[in-house]
């Protein structure tokens, strides 16, 4: 029988983890810098970890914030795993690079979702677009929360979110939607120019 908790993973460096030790059939659905995540039935799914520590941050930042409409429900956790719901849809990263454009009931979405995130008083009041998954509803949730409650200076604008979408050609159109749905976040996010990082 499938066991996810005889799945292993290492991360050496800065890189992605890699799947060391995987005897079962659950298929991968994707590979991160904290863990790896692996479909285990329709409706859940399991990421297991290369640090330990991470796991008891992340099901820390889930189980805080569980019943919000952004948060995607936690089941199990153990030393290395944690059982999440799995969300049936596609990122927000890849629908945007099929669509082309950034409507404004997608910009809606976002900003509602940021203010959920602030509601919920994350310190990271950002997300990669690769973190933001579209339910069979529209609905937006987003995953990946080592890192949310960490403490820093809360940055005034969305930085990752918005690299994400100046990368994809979308960061004008987004910011003209701004303008007119929230121009008090306008004013704070308009001269955001990232600068891209050199490849060596």
């Amino acid at each position: 029988m499938d066991d996810f908790k005889s799945i292993r993973v290492i991360r050496e460096g800065d890189n992605k983890v890699e799947v060391v030790h995987n005897p079962t059939s659950f298929p991968l659905l994707g590979r991160g810098k904290q863990g790896a995540v692996f479909k285990i039935s329709s409706d859940q799914c399991v990421k297991i970890y290369a640090d330990p520590k991470k796991v008891l941050k992340e099901s820390k930042a889930y189980k805080d914030t569980q019943g919000s409409p952004i948060i995607p429900k936690i089941y199990e956790v153990g030393d290395n795993y944690i059982v999440l719901e799995y969300i049936d849809g596609s990122d927000l990263e890849q629908f945007l690079e099929t669509k082309g454009a950034v409507t404004e009931d997608i910009t809606k979405k976002l900003l509602s979702l940021l203010e959920e995130m602030r509601r919920l008083k994350f310190i990271r009041v950002d997300a990669k677009l690769s973190h933001i998954f579209i339910t069979k509803e529209g609905e937006f949730q987003v995953i990946d929360h080592a890192n949310s409650f960490k403490i820093k200076e809360r940055p005034k604008r969305p930085e990752t979110l918005m690299k994400g979408l100046k990368k994809l050609g979308l960061l004008s159109e987004f910011l003209e939607q701004v303008k007119k749905l929230d121009p008090q976040s306008y004013t704070q996010w308009k001269d955001f120019n990232p600068i891209e990082k050199k490849r060596s």
